[in-house]
């Protein structure tokens, strides 16, 4: 699969040998990763630096991942978050949807599964950006056109006016 960017990525883990597969996997398809081993640590680093994603364990030490979504999802509502846990409790994928997590993975996983998921989601963020972008482009044009509609209203009044007041002088004098 042909990767047509290249992502920044903060990959959070308390466990050390998980973010530094994760890092290996996506630095190997060319993205550029910085790892953190707790939530704290995190939103100090995205305190600094500007990320393109966040693969994000759930239970960690002082900060857990569910709490980290939200916190990142403050300072960047468009930002697309992986939670990752090796918890099969059903709630930890509810509460990390509602917490606003773009995709949800269980432990263990397969690297072949873990990039097709990562890529999936980045390609559906490049498409809402796409999207969003192309709106604003369309908000853009549909004002100017009602701009020059009013201008060019403005305009036919103005001369209707001026007709009618011709027409009126035309009355006086007959």
């Amino acid at each position: 699969m042909a990767i047509l960017y290249k992502y920044k990525v903060l990959i959070v883990d308390d466990e050390a040998m998980t973010r530094d597969l994760l890092s290996s996997i996506l630095s190997s398809k060319g993205h550029t990763c910085v790892t953190a081993s707790d939530g704290d640590e995190a939103l100090d680093k995205a305190g600094m630096e500007v990320f393109d994603a966040v693969v994000t364990d759930i239970v960690m030490p002082n900060m857990d991942g569910i709490t980290l979504t939200k916190e990142l999802l403050k300072r960047n509502p468009s930002i697309p978050i992986m939670v990752i846990t090796g918890f099969t409790d059903e709630h930890y994928y509810e509460e990390s949807i509602d917490a606003g997590a773009t995709d949800f993975i269980n432990k263990p996983f397969s690297i072949a599964e873990f990039l097709a998921r990562f890529h999936r989601m980045m390609r559906d963020h490049e498409t809402v950006c796409e999207i969003k972008k192309r709106e604003q482009e369309i908000e853009k044009i549909g004002a100017a056109m009602i701009a020059g509609i009013q201008h060019d209203s403005m305009a036919r009044i103005e001369a209707l006016k001026k007709e009618i007041g011709e027409l009126k002088k035309g009355i006086e004098i007959a």
